[in-house]
């Protein structure tokens, strides 16, 4: 199913606050939305993808900057649920506040690393992989994990754990002493930058005698838990093809660990599609919505608007919120796609999927 028409009927009782009839331009078929005054608080929330619907890259999408300003000025309630991440709640919000012209709030953020705050009680030491240098680390430490090493510190101990490191000397200085205490778990907040290096450690880690590095079990077994904060094989950055991500990474580590031990990993993965990041999306949205509003009463209804089908249709689909594919990022005209990756709709971009819902809302009143 293709929408590309932005429709000229009456908004009625589906934005909150009381505003004068207003002509909104429409992308794609230049027709314009009519709205009246209503003061019905909305039913009805949204839940954006960022990479390839909001923006591109480092560049922001001239349609996410107007969907963003057009929602908050009229109090329908919204949150940025993304599996990116590497970064702190706080700058990926600054930033991201800067490139959209639009304040926005960490609480209406979630990336991918956010639920492993639930895990600070459960394990002292951990490896934690992916980011740029060391920020994953002080983003986990920010969680309150006490106890964080990285694989730069391991291969500035030892370098002949992995003699082909690319950590240069810069990176190197970040480095902190290694302690002997055994690890507890491996946490991958975000893209490994040295797949063979983290490939390295995390199985040396996996296959270790109780967690302590440099050692080995004589049965191969896997003795440490191992968390993936997603499992997107593809993302949209300004290149015109899908690059991989973590979940492609995820699967080397799979392959290299079965054809090492004989056995299947035992992972645990996050993010979009998996429920638990939809049903503490769902919370929140629901907190947004009180607190910064007032609404109450239940929500009937989520939009959830991305450009993966395996992640943002598949797990938006599963939860039962509905889901709207854009054209902006991953997804490409021919693609096929599975019964549990079909979305409501397809549209061209984030401001008609905006749009869409707004007249779905119509009808459905």
């Amino acid at each position: 199913m293709i929408y590309t028409t932005i429709y000229t009927t009456p908004l009625r009782r589906c934005l909150p606050t009381a505003f004068k009839s207003r002509v909104l331009s429409a992308t794609t078929a230049g027709r314009r939305l009519l709205t009246t005054e209503t003061d019905v608080a909305p039913n009805f929330a949204f839940a954006f993808d960022i990479d390839g619907v909001l923006v591109r890259g480092a560049k922001p999408l001239a349609e996410g900057k107007k969907a963003l300003k057009l929602l908050q000025e009229h109090k329908v309630p919204w949150v940025l649920l993304t599996n990116g991440g590497g970064k702190s709640e706080v700058a990926r919000v600054a930033d991201l506040s800067e490139k959209l012209d639009i304040e926005i709030s960490t609480k209406q953020f979630i990336q991918s690393h956010t639920p492993f705050r639930r895990l600070v009680d459960n394990y002292s030491k951990v490896l934690v992989v992916g980011g740029d240098v060391d920020t994953c680390r002080h983003v986990a430490e920010d969680y309150g994990f006490k106890h964080c090493t990285m694989s730069l510190d391991i291969v500035a101990a030892q370098r002949s754990i992995w003699p082909f490191h690319r950590f240069s000397p810069d990176e190197l200085r970040h480095a902190r002493p290694l302690s002997e205490d055994a690890f507890d778990a491996i946490l991958v907040f975000n893209d490994s930058r040295d797949w063979g290096c983290d490939t390295q450690v995390i199985v040396d880690l996996l296959t270790s005698d109780g967690g302590k590095l440099g050692t080995k079990n004589s049965k191969l077994e896997q003795t440490l838990p191992i968390y993936f904060s997603n499992n997107d094989l593809l993302w949209a950055n300004e290149y015109h093809l899908p690059r991989f991500g973590q979940g492609a990474f995820r699967t080397c580590i799979e392959k290299v660990f079965k054809d090492y031990t004989g056995r299947d990993l035992q992972a645990t993965i996050i993010g979009k599609p998996y429920l638990f990041t939809y049903e503490y999306a769902h919370g929140v949205l629901n907190e947004w919505r009180q607190e910064t509003f007032g609404y109450d009463g239940k929500l009937k209804r989520v939009y959830m608007v991305g450009d993966n089908p395996a992640s943002d249709i598949t797990g938006g689909n599963g939860y039962g919120w509905y889901s709207i594919l854009v054209r902006t990022g991953v997804f490409k005209d021919g693609d096929k796609l599975d019964a549990a990756a079909k979305p409501k709709v397809v549209v061209d971009n984030v401001l008609e999927a905006v749009m869409h819902a707004i007249q779905n809302e119509i009808k459905l009143k």
